[in-house]
Parts: structure tokens; sequence; C-alpha cells
């Protein structure tokens, strides 16, 4: 593989991450907007927002479903010619977004026809929620693997990130999930900022391929 190859494919790995991490921030900002997130509910109420709201969640995890698919394709093209070790992160990270796709397209295909007969069938839900949450939750803690990715490329003398700016950003977002906590916010809307991780890596993924 030529060098010009080589860096373009990095640059085009980048350009993913960064889509994907745009797309998947709007739909977080979706999902606040139509009050999915921040919110405590009982299992009862969750199952009466998800009827009422099907139209809106539909659309928004359609396009996170997506989020994760341009993920893949990043990943791909990154650990193509990776060191070892960022190797490994990607083919996890590549796994993780696998599941989530799963997980996804299970709830689009069979959560609200599920729902639909909770009152008749209620164990068909149940176990549906059961399976397509196991999947979800172990993709979405791989994911933290991009706090791997992300210290590699800064605290490596040969990483992508200028040490300078990945030091700043993760303070940054240590600083809003403390402030989170301390006001009682919902994690799930200062998580968001976790997605400013792989945002930066693709930033500069993109950025250095096209200098080099």
């Amino acid at each position: 593989m030529t060098k010009s190859k080589l860096i373009n494919e990095n640059s085009i790995g980048g350009l993913f991450l960064i889509l994907g991490s745009i797309v998947l921030l709007t739909t977080i900002y979706f999902e606040y907007s139509i009050g999915w997130i921040g919110h405590a509910r009982t299992n009862k109420e969750t199952n009466i927002f998800i009827l009422s709201n099907w139209e809106n969640l539909k659309h928004i995890w359609t396009w996170q479903m997506l989020s994760h698919f341009v993920y893949i394709t990043g990943y791909f093209l990154l650990l193509k010619k990776a060191e070892v070790l960022m190797r490994i992160v990607w083919s996890i990270l590549t796994v993780c977004s696998l599941l989530m796709l799963v997980a996804f397209g299970l709830t689009l295909g069979t959560y609200y026809q599920a729902l639909e007969m909770y009152n008749s069938e209620p164990a068909i839900f149940e176990t549906l929620r059961g399976g397509i949450g196991y999947l979800y939750q172990f993709g979405r803690y791989g994911l933290l693997l991009f706090v791997v990715a992300f210290l590699v490329e800064t605290l490596n003398n040969n990483g992508k990130i200028l040490k300078v700016f990945g030091f700043s950003l993760l303070a940054f977002i240590i600083l809003l999930f403390t402030v989170g906590y301390a006001f009682g916010i919902s994690m799930k809307i200062i998580g968001a900022a976790f997605f400013l991780l792989p945002l930066a890596i693709g930033y500069f993924y993109l950025k250095n391929g096209m200098n080099e």
C-alpha cells in the first residue's frame, strides 16, 4: 500500500469518526428535546412514553443506528495500518458498534408491535427488552475504549492529537461530569460530552492525513 493511499484512508477514516459523532450528538439533543432523556420514569411510564412518541423515537434511533454504521466504516479504514494497540482498540470498537447496530435494528423492528400487545402478552416485550438491553449495554460500555484511543493518540510521541489540546479536552469533559453530578443533572445528558472524544480523534486523523 502506498503512503498516499494510507494517508487517504486515515483521513477518510477520521472523517467518518467526525460524521458519526456529529450524528450521535445531534440525536442526543433530539432525545432531550422530546423528553426521552433527563426524566426518571417507572417501567410502565417508559412503555407509555415509547408508544406515545414512537414516530419521533423511531427516527432518532434510526439515525443512531446509522451513526454506528458510519463509525464501523471509519474503524475499518483506521485499523488497516494501525499499530498493534490501536488495531486492537479499533477491532473491539467495531464489535461494540456492531452490537449497537443489532440492538437498534431489533428495537426498531419489534418494540412498537410488542408494546401494543403488552397488556395481553407482557412476556414478549419483557423478553425482547432484556435481550436488546444486554446487547445495547455491552456495546455502550465497550465504547469507553474511545478513552483509550484518545489517550494513546495524546500521550504517544507519534500520536495524532496535540498534547495541550488532548489534556485540555479531557479536563473539560471531567469538569462537565463533575458539575453535572454535583447539580443532579442526568448522566444521559452530560454523557453526550463523551462523544467529543471520537470527534476530536477523527478531526486530528483527518488533519494529519491531509497535511502529510
